[in-house]
């Protein structure tokens, strides 16, 4: 038996509805919905809105892999030494934000109290940008 094309598909309803809990959504409800948790965030957080020369510095200092001596001469022998120029110990993001002797007067005008690692490089937008700030003010190159 032959059956003609409409009647081997059948006639589909141009608009059903869903039972949700108590709520009841409909064919067009659930594509805004969905188109709607597919769109991109309109809002950024606080790395994002910056300048991209500020998003590199910030994001070079997390991961480690920036220029510092530490780094340059560990993993590629370009640095003589890993020792920081003040020759107290490498030369690390860590001892540059927090211990190093030779910023401490930079390191005072940014944070004039003792500020964790973890806020300056992870804080507010305003916290990030002082690190920046530090980093540029002590004519580093990270």
């Amino acid at each position: 038996m032959i059956m003609s094309s409409k009647e081997a598909v059948p006639d589909r309803p141009k608009s059903y509805t869903v039972q949700v809990g108590a709520n009841s959504v409909n064919f067009s409800e659930q594509k805004t919905i969905i188109k709607a948790l597919m769109r991109p965030r309109t809002n950024r957080d606080d790395y994002h809105t910056m300048s991209r020369e500020q998003q590199v510095n910030l994001i070079r200092l997390r991961t480690g892999h920036n220029r510092l001596n530490a780094h340059m001469n560990r993993k590629f022998k370009l640095a003589p030494s890993p020792t920081c120029a003040c020759g107290q110990e490498d030369q690390t993001a860590e001892h540059i934000l927090q211990r190093c002797p030779l910023l401490d007067e930079e390191r005072k005008e940014v944070w004039p109290s003792p500020t964790p690692l973890q806020t300056k490089l992870y804080g507010s937008r305003q916290e990030l940008e002082k690190t920046t700030t530090f980093i540029t003010s002590a004519g580093l190159i990270v």
